[in-house]
Protein backbone atom coordinates (compact mmCIF):
# COMPACT_ATOMS: atom_id res chain seq x y z
CA UNK A 1 0.00 0.00 0.00
CA UNK A 2 1.46 3.39 -0.68
CA UNK A 3 0.60 6.46 1.20
CA UNK A 4 1.12 9.82 -0.06
CA UNK A 5 1.22 12.79 2.93
CA UNK A 6 0.74 15.73 1.93
CA UNK A 7 2.99 18.32 2.00
CA UNK A 8 2.17 20.92 5.01
CA UNK A 9 0.56 23.75 5.01
CA UNK A 10 2.60 26.95 5.86
CA UNK A 11 0.28 28.79 8.61
CA UNK A 12 1.00 32.51 8.43
CA UNK A 13 2.90 33.76 11.14
CA UNK A 14 1.70 36.79 13.36
CA UNK A 15 4.40 39.28 13.42
CA UNK A 16 4.99 41.95 16.36
CA UNK A 17 8.09 44.26 16.26
CA UNK A 18 9.77 41.62 13.14
CA UNK A 19 8.90 38.62 15.60
CA UNK A 20 7.59 35.58 13.77
CA UNK A 21 5.23 33.80 16.27
CA UNK A 22 4.29 36.48 18.87
CA UNK A 23 2.17 37.15 21.39
CA UNK A 24 -0.03 39.35 20.87
CA UNK A 25 -2.74 37.95 23.44
CA UNK A 26 -1.72 36.86 26.73
CA UNK A 27 -4.34 33.56 26.82
CA UNK A 28 -3.11 32.72 23.14
CA UNK A 29 0.58 31.00 22.46
CA UNK A 30 1.31 30.54 18.53
CA UNK A 31 1.94 27.13 17.96
CA UNK A 32 4.62 27.80 15.79
CA UNK A 33 6.77 28.87 18.55
CA UNK A 34 7.50 25.58 19.74
CA UNK A 35 8.94 23.81 16.61
CA UNK A 36 9.38 27.00 13.63
CA UNK A 37 13.43 26.85 12.90
CA UNK A 38 13.28 30.65 12.04
CA UNK A 39 11.71 31.22 15.54
CA UNK A 40 14.53 28.72 17.23
CA UNK A 41 17.22 30.59 15.17
CA UNK A 42 15.92 33.99 16.44
CA UNK A 43 16.16 32.34 19.98
CA UNK A 44 19.58 31.10 19.45
CA UNK A 45 20.87 34.72 18.19
CA UNK A 46 18.99 37.15 20.35
CA UNK A 47 18.14 34.67 23.48
CA UNK A 48 20.53 32.11 24.39
CA UNK A 49 23.37 34.05 23.73
CA UNK A 50 22.28 37.66 25.81
CA UNK A 51 20.45 35.77 28.76
CA UNK A 52 21.80 34.34 32.19
CA UNK A 53 21.85 30.91 32.09
CA UNK A 54 22.95 28.15 34.54
CA UNK A 55 26.49 26.61 33.51
CA UNK A 56 26.74 24.22 36.65
CA UNK A 57 26.94 23.75 39.96
CA UNK A 58 29.98 25.02 42.31
CA UNK A 59 30.28 21.35 43.27
CA UNK A 60 31.12 20.45 39.89
CA UNK A 61 34.36 22.64 40.27
CA UNK A 62 35.47 22.36 43.95
CA UNK A 63 39.06 22.38 43.28
CA UNK A 64 41.23 24.74 41.48
CA UNK A 65 41.85 23.98 37.94
CA UNK A 66 38.41 22.41 37.69
CA UNK A 67 36.21 22.75 34.69
CA UNK A 68 33.04 21.97 33.51
CA UNK A 69 31.80 22.25 29.59
CA UNK A 70 28.58 24.08 29.19
CA UNK A 71 26.94 23.48 25.93
CA UNK A 72 24.04 25.77 24.36
CA UNK A 73 22.85 25.59 20.59
CA UNK A 74 26.67 25.44 18.73
CA UNK A 75 28.15 26.98 21.54
CA UNK A 76 30.67 26.09 24.31
CA UNK A 77 32.07 27.37 26.99
CA UNK A 78 34.28 26.04 29.99
CA UNK A 79 33.84 27.18 33.60
CA UNK A 80 37.04 27.14 35.70
CA UNK A 81 37.81 26.98 38.91
CA UNK A 82 40.49 29.36 39.35
CA UNK A 83 43.53 29.56 42.59
CA UNK A 84 41.40 31.92 44.76
CA UNK A 85 38.45 29.76 44.51
CA UNK A 86 36.62 32.23 42.60
CA UNK A 87 35.06 31.09 38.93
CA UNK A 88 35.93 32.31 35.13
CA UNK A 89 34.39 31.24 32.03
CA UNK A 90 35.79 31.15 28.58
CA UNK A 91 34.52 30.40 24.84
CA UNK A 92 35.65 27.17 24.01
CA UNK A 93 38.37 27.67 21.81
CA UNK A 94 42.11 28.22 21.15
CA UNK A 95 42.80 31.61 19.89
CA UNK A 96 45.56 29.95 17.41
CA UNK A 97 43.06 27.51 15.00
CA UNK A 98 39.52 27.53 17.47
CA UNK A 99 40.34 23.55 18.38
CA UNK A 100 38.04 23.23 21.86
CA UNK A 101 40.52 23.30 24.80
CA UNK A 102 38.31 21.43 27.31
CA UNK A 103 35.42 18.82 26.73
CA UNK A 104 32.85 17.52 29.55
CA UNK A 105 34.31 18.11 32.95
CA UNK A 106 37.90 17.91 34.23
CA UNK A 107 40.50 19.27 35.58
CA UNK A 108 43.59 21.87 33.96
CA UNK A 109 46.49 20.59 35.36
CA UNK A 110 49.32 22.42 36.76
CA UNK A 111 47.35 25.84 36.41
CA UNK A 112 47.48 25.59 32.47
CA UNK A 113 44.62 24.98 29.84
CA UNK A 114 46.99 23.34 27.57
CA UNK A 115 45.17 22.77 23.70
CA UNK A 116 45.90 19.29 22.51
CA UNK A 117 46.73 19.97 19.13
CA UNK A 118 49.44 22.45 19.22
CA UNK A 119 50.33 22.96 22.67
CA UNK A 120 49.88 26.75 23.14
CA UNK A 121 49.10 27.21 26.83
CA UNK A 122 47.23 30.01 29.00
CA UNK A 123 46.89 30.61 32.39
CA UNK A 124 43.72 29.28 34.44
CA UNK A 125 42.60 33.27 34.39
CA UNK A 126 42.66 33.77 30.58
CA UNK A 127 46.44 35.29 29.93
CA UNK A 128 48.51 33.29 27.63
CA UNK A 129 51.53 31.27 28.96
CA UNK A 130 53.08 30.14 26.16
CA UNK A 131 52.66 29.79 22.16
CA UNK A 132 54.87 26.90 20.72
CA UNK A 133 57.47 28.44 18.15
CA UNK A 134 56.36 31.90 18.70
CA UNK A 135 59.05 33.26 16.29
CA UNK A 136 57.16 31.89 13.62
CA UNK A 137 53.93 34.74 13.91
CA UNK A 138 54.22 38.13 13.28
CA UNK A 139 53.97 40.50 16.33
CA UNK A 140 50.25 42.03 15.77
CA UNK A 141 49.34 37.77 16.34
CA UNK A 142 51.15 37.82 19.42
CA UNK A 143 49.63 41.03 21.40
CA UNK A 144 48.38 39.72 25.30
CA UNK A 145 44.99 40.95 24.55
CA UNK A 146 44.71 38.79 21.09
CA UNK A 147 45.84 35.88 22.62
CA UNK A 148 43.58 36.01 26.28
CA UNK A 149 40.76 33.54 26.21
CA UNK A 150 37.38 35.32 25.05
CA UNK A 151 35.05 35.71 28.25
CA UNK A 152 31.58 35.55 29.45
CA UNK A 153 30.19 37.04 32.52
CA UNK A 154 29.87 34.63 35.38
CA UNK A 155 27.62 34.85 38.44
CA UNK A 156 26.91 32.84 41.49
CA UNK A 157 24.05 32.58 42.84
CA UNK A 158 22.03 29.66 45.14
CA UNK A 159 25.17 26.82 44.99
CA UNK A 160 25.50 27.42 41.13
CA UNK A 161 27.36 28.98 38.46
CA UNK A 162 25.62 31.48 35.70
CA UNK A 163 27.20 32.56 32.73
CA UNK A 164 26.14 35.39 30.00
CA UNK A 165 27.99 35.76 26.53
CA UNK A 166 26.67 39.26 26.81
CA UNK A 167 29.68 41.14 28.38
CA UNK A 168 27.44 44.14 28.07
CA UNK A 169 24.13 42.34 30.32
CA UNK A 170 22.91 43.31 33.28
CA UNK A 171 25.11 41.72 36.30
CA UNK A 172 23.08 38.65 37.34
CA UNK A 173 22.13 39.78 40.84
CA UNK A 174 20.23 42.46 38.99
CA UNK A 175 18.90 40.28 36.16
CA UNK A 176 17.88 37.86 38.97
CA UNK A 177 16.11 40.99 40.65
CA UNK A 178 12.66 39.16 42.99
CA UNK A 179 13.36 35.84 42.22
CA UNK A 180 16.58 35.97 44.46
CA UNK A 181 15.13 37.54 47.36
CA UNK A 182 11.94 35.06 46.73
CA UNK A 183 14.47 31.91 46.62
CA UNK A 184 16.74 32.90 49.68
CA UNK A 185 14.81 31.25 52.93
CA UNK A 186 15.29 27.88 50.81
CA UNK A 187 18.96 27.03 51.56
CA UNK A 188 19.76 25.99 47.91
CA UNK A 189 22.84 26.86 48.43
CA UNK A 190 23.58 23.84 51.29
CA UNK A 191 22.31 21.42 49.21
CA UNK A 192 24.11 18.51 47.42
CA UNK A 193 23.35 16.33 45.01
CA UNK A 194 22.07 13.10 45.77
CA UNK A 195 21.68 12.30 42.00
CA UNK A 196 21.59 13.81 38.93
CA UNK A 197 19.95 12.49 35.60
CA UNK A 198 19.35 13.12 31.97
CA UNK A 199 17.10 12.54 28.71
CA UNK A 200 16.87 13.56 25.18
CA UNK A 201 13.14 14.75 24.85
CA UNK A 202 11.56 14.90 21.47
CA UNK A 203 9.91 18.30 22.41
CA UNK A 204 10.43 21.75 22.19
CA UNK A 205 12.55 23.25 25.56
CA UNK A 206 9.88 25.10 25.79
CA UNK A 207 6.76 22.46 26.09
CA UNK A 208 9.64 20.73 28.10
CA UNK A 209 9.79 23.72 30.94
CA UNK A 210 6.51 24.19 30.46
CA UNK A 211 5.12 21.02 32.26
CA UNK A 212 6.60 22.30 35.34
CA UNK A 213 5.09 25.71 35.22
CA UNK A 214 1.72 24.80 36.23
CA UNK A 215 -0.25 22.76 39.34
CA UNK A 216 -3.09 22.79 36.71
CA UNK A 217 -2.52 19.39 34.98
CA UNK A 218 -1.86 17.52 38.32
CA UNK A 219 -5.67 16.17 38.72
CA UNK A 220 -5.40 14.29 34.98
CA UNK A 221 -1.84 13.35 34.68
CA UNK A 222 -0.93 12.52 37.94
CA UNK A 223 -3.63 10.64 39.54
CA UNK A 224 -1.20 9.67 43.02
CA UNK A 225 -1.03 12.91 43.56
CA UNK A 226 -4.74 14.30 42.80
CA UNK A 227 -5.97 11.52 44.80
CA UNK A 228 -9.59 11.88 43.24
CA UNK A 229 -9.60 15.78 43.63
CA UNK A 230 -12.60 17.16 41.00
CA UNK A 231 -12.88 20.14 39.24
CA UNK A 232 -14.66 21.90 42.11
CA UNK A 233 -11.66 20.59 44.36
CA UNK A 234 -9.33 22.60 42.20
CA UNK A 235 -8.70 26.40 42.90
CA UNK A 236 -6.19 28.30 43.17
CA UNK A 237 -5.31 29.10 47.33
CA UNK A 238 -5.48 25.41 48.27
CA UNK A 239 -4.11 23.53 45.70
CA UNK A 240 -2.32 25.39 42.73
CA UNK A 241 -1.49 28.32 44.69
CA UNK A 242 -0.87 31.97 43.28
CA UNK A 243 1.65 32.95 41.90
CA UNK A 244 3.83 35.85 41.52
CA UNK A 245 5.69 36.98 38.34
CA UNK A 246 8.99 39.38 37.53
CA UNK A 247 9.99 41.19 35.02
CA UNK A 248 12.75 39.38 34.28
CA UNK A 249 10.87 36.31 33.08
CA UNK A 250 11.39 34.62 37.09
CA UNK A 251 7.93 33.34 39.07
CA UNK A 252 6.81 31.67 41.86
CA UNK A 253 4.03 30.22 43.35
CA UNK A 254 2.90 31.78 46.78
CA UNK A 255 2.60 29.91 49.56
CA UNK A 256 -0.76 28.07 50.07
CA UNK A 257 -3.66 28.39 52.06
CA UNK A 258 -2.92 24.60 53.87
CA UNK A 259 -6.93 23.78 52.99
CA UNK A 260 -7.13 20.22 51.86
CA UNK A 261 -7.80 20.38 48.31
CA UNK A 262 -9.42 16.98 48.26
CA UNK A 263 -13.07 17.10 49.77
CA UNK A 264 -13.73 14.05 52.63
CA UNK A 265 -10.15 13.71 53.03
CA UNK A 266 -8.61 14.01 57.12
CA UNK A 267 -5.39 16.62 56.87
CA UNK A 268 -3.43 13.16 58.04
CA UNK A 269 -5.04 11.16 54.88
CA UNK A 270 -3.92 13.29 52.40
CA UNK A 271 -0.38 14.58 53.77
CA UNK A 272 0.49 10.95 54.35
CA UNK A 273 -0.58 10.00 50.63
CA UNK A 274 0.69 13.35 49.17
CA UNK A 275 4.69 12.18 50.79
CA UNK A 276 4.20 8.68 49.87
CA UNK A 277 3.28 9.29 46.30
CA UNK A 278 6.22 12.08 46.33
CA UNK A 279 8.72 9.66 47.34
CA UNK A 280 7.35 6.72 45.50
CA UNK A 281 7.10 9.12 42.06
CA UNK A 282 10.03 10.67 42.64
CA UNK A 283 12.47 9.76 44.81
CA UNK A 284 13.83 13.30 45.04
CA UNK A 285 10.71 15.72 46.54
CA UNK A 286 10.58 13.46 49.42
CA UNK A 287 13.19 11.09 50.42
CA UNK A 288 13.99 8.35 52.79
CA UNK A 289 13.95 10.87 56.00
CA UNK A 290 11.04 12.25 55.72
CA UNK A 291 9.34 8.77 55.43
CA UNK A 292 11.71 7.43 58.42
CA UNK A 293 10.26 10.43 60.34
CA UNK A 294 6.35 10.14 58.94
CA UNK A 295 6.46 6.45 59.58
CA UNK A 296 7.43 6.98 63.47
CA UNK A 297 4.77 9.07 63.69
CA UNK A 298 1.84 6.96 62.40
CA UNK A 299 2.34 4.63 65.02
CA UNK A 300 1.45 7.35 67.54
CA UNK A 301 -2.13 8.68 68.69
CA UNK A 302 -1.84 12.45 67.28
CA UNK A 303 -4.82 14.19 65.86
CA UNK A 304 -5.21 13.71 62.50
CA UNK A 305 -6.01 17.41 61.84
CA UNK A 306 -3.07 18.30 63.85
CA UNK A 307 -0.71 15.54 61.82
CA UNK A 308 1.10 17.98 59.66
CA UNK A 309 1.96 20.71 62.42
CA UNK A 310 3.71 17.25 64.36
CA UNK A 311 5.53 16.21 60.98
CA UNK A 312 7.18 19.40 60.55
CA UNK A 313 8.11 19.72 64.52
CA UNK A 314 9.09 15.49 64.28
CA UNK A 315 11.48 16.91 61.20
CA UNK A 316 13.04 20.20 62.96
CA UNK A 317 13.92 17.99 66.09
CA UNK A 318 15.24 15.50 64.07
CA UNK A 319 17.27 18.10 62.06
CA UNK A 320 18.73 19.98 64.93
CA UNK A 321 20.05 16.71 66.02
CA UNK A 322 21.62 14.89 63.31
CA UNK A 323 23.34 18.47 62.48
CA UNK A 324 20.70 19.04 59.51
CA UNK A 325 20.62 22.85 58.48
CA UNK A 326 17.60 22.93 57.56
CA UNK A 327 16.05 26.82 56.87
CA UNK A 328 13.59 28.18 58.89
CA UNK A 329 10.12 26.94 58.88
CA UNK A 330 7.91 30.11 58.16
CA UNK A 331 8.92 31.14 54.97
CA UNK A 332 7.49 33.60 51.96
CA UNK A 333 8.31 31.49 49.10
CA UNK A 334 6.60 28.60 47.13
CA UNK A 335 6.30 24.85 46.31
CA UNK A 336 7.98 25.89 42.72
CA UNK A 337 9.61 28.43 41.36
CA UNK A 338 10.60 29.24 37.21
CA UNK A 339 13.91 31.24 36.85
CA UNK A 340 14.20 32.78 33.49
CA UNK A 341 14.94 31.25 31.05
CA UNK A 342 15.24 27.36 31.20
CA UNK A 343 15.44 26.40 35.47
CA UNK A 344 12.75 24.97 37.66
CA UNK A 345 12.98 24.06 41.68
CA UNK A 346 10.54 22.36 43.39
CA UNK A 347 11.97 22.90 47.11
CA UNK A 348 10.61 20.72 50.18
CA UNK A 349 11.49 19.67 53.43
CA UNK A 350 15.23 20.70 53.36
CA UNK A 351 14.97 18.92 49.69
CA UNK A 352 14.41 20.26 46.01
CA UNK A 353 14.33 18.63 42.91
CA UNK A 354 16.08 20.93 39.87
CA UNK A 355 15.34 21.04 36.24
CA UNK A 356 17.23 22.58 33.39
CA UNK A 357 16.13 22.17 29.87
CA UNK A 358 18.20 23.14 26.67
CA UNK A 359 17.61 23.10 23.10
CA UNK A 360 19.37 20.09 21.71
CA UNK A 361 21.76 21.63 19.45
CA UNK A 362 19.50 23.74 16.92
CA UNK A 363 16.84 21.21 16.58
CA UNK A 364 13.44 23.19 17.62
CA UNK A 365 11.98 19.60 18.08
CA UNK A 366 14.24 18.13 20.85
CA UNK A 367 15.85 19.04 23.78
CA UNK A 368 18.20 18.09 26.61
CA UNK A 369 16.57 17.50 29.95
CA UNK A 370 18.46 17.64 33.12
CA UNK A 371 17.14 16.21 36.79
CA UNK A 372 19.16 16.90 40.02
CA UNK A 373 17.88 15.33 43.25
CA UNK A 374 19.06 17.47 45.90
CA UNK A 375 19.05 17.79 49.80
CA UNK A 376 20.44 19.38 52.67
CA UNK A 377 22.92 17.02 54.28
CA UNK A 378 23.43 15.89 57.85
CA UNK A 379 26.67 16.67 60.02
CA UNK A 380 29.44 14.38 58.82
CA UNK A 381 27.34 13.40 55.63
CA UNK A 382 28.80 15.90 53.40
CA UNK A 383 30.29 15.26 49.89
CA UNK A 384 33.18 15.62 48.77
CA UNK A 385 33.15 13.81 45.01
CA UNK A 386 32.24 16.22 41.96
CA UNK A 387 28.21 14.85 41.01
CA UNK A 388 28.42 12.73 38.25
CA UNK A 389 25.52 13.18 35.73
CA UNK A 390 23.79 9.86 34.45
CA UNK A 391 22.31 8.97 31.68
CA UNK A 392 20.51 9.39 28.94
CA UNK A 393 18.06 7.44 31.10
CA UNK A 394 15.11 5.93 28.98
CA UNK A 395 11.82 7.48 29.76
CA UNK A 396 9.89 4.28 31.26
CA UNK A 397 13.02 3.70 33.57
CA UNK A 398 12.39 7.32 35.31
CA UNK A 399 10.15 6.90 38.64
CA UNK A 400 6.29 7.34 38.18
CA UNK A 401 5.16 10.83 38.17
CA UNK A 402 8.29 12.19 35.89
CA UNK A 403 7.59 9.38 33.20
CA UNK A 404 4.01 10.57 33.46
CA UNK A 405 5.33 14.40 32.72
CA UNK A 406 7.66 13.00 29.84
CA UNK A 407 5.10 10.94 28.56
CA UNK A 408 2.74 14.13 27.85
CA UNK A 409 5.64 16.68 26.93
CA UNK A 410 6.07 13.60 23.67
CA UNK A 411 2.24 13.92 22.89
CA UNK A 412 2.16 17.44 23.25
CA UNK A 413 5.17 18.09 20.38
CA UNK A 414 3.32 15.94 18.67
CA UNK A 415 -0.34 17.84 18.53
CA UNK A 416 1.21 21.09 18.27
CA UNK A 417 2.65 20.43 14.47
CA UNK A 418 -0.88 18.83 13.59
CA UNK A 419 -3.12 21.14 10.62
CA UNK A 420 -5.77 21.66 12.99
CA UNK A 421 -4.49 23.73 15.81
CA UNK A 422 -2.86 27.25 15.15
CA UNK A 423 -2.36 28.61 19.00
CA UNK A 424 -2.22 27.18 22.36
CA UNK A 425 -5.39 28.52 24.62
CA UNK A 426 -3.53 29.54 28.48
CA UNK A 427 -5.62 30.23 31.71
CA UNK A 428 -4.20 33.56 32.59
CA UNK A 429 -4.29 33.00 36.71
CA UNK A 430 -3.68 28.82 36.46
CA UNK A 431 -0.57 29.41 33.89
CA UNK A 432 0.68 32.76 34.88
CA UNK A 433 4.32 31.60 35.01
CA UNK A 434 3.81 30.28 31.13
CA UNK A 435 2.44 33.46 30.01
CA UNK A 436 4.99 35.70 32.02
CA UNK A 437 8.24 33.32 30.54
CA UNK A 438 7.02 33.60 26.72
CA UNK A 439 6.45 37.53 26.99
CA UNK A 440 9.83 38.00 28.65
CA UNK A 441 11.26 35.69 25.13
CA UNK A 442 9.60 38.51 22.96
CA UNK A 443 11.76 41.35 24.96
CA UNK A 444 14.68 39.28 23.87
CA UNK A 445 14.04 38.56 20.70
CA UNK A 446 12.73 42.11 19.63
CA UNK A 447 15.68 44.17 20.63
Amino acid sequence: MTIHAEPRIQRPAPAAAGIPFAITDSAKVPAGRYFSPEFARLEKEKLWTHVWQMACRLDEIPRPGDFVEYQINDQSIIVVRQRDDTVKAYFNACRHRATALGVGTGSFHGGQIVCPYHGWRWNLDGSNSYVYAERGFAARCLEPESLRLADCQVGELFGLVWINMDLTAPPLLEAMAGIAEALAPIGFERMQVRWWRHLILPGNWKVAQEAFMEAYHVMQAHPSLAMGASDEDFNLDAFGGSFECFDGGHSHMLPVSGEIPVAGMSAADYFVQYNNALYFGTDAYATEREMFIQQGLLERDIDPEQFPLAFFGALYEYAKGAGIDLPAPPTNTSGYAHIFPNITVLPAYGNSIMYRVRPNGDDPESCVFEVWALQIPAAGEEKTDRPELEGPIPVEDWPQILKEDFHNIIAQQKGLKTQGLDELTLSEPYEAMIVNSHRTIDQYLAR
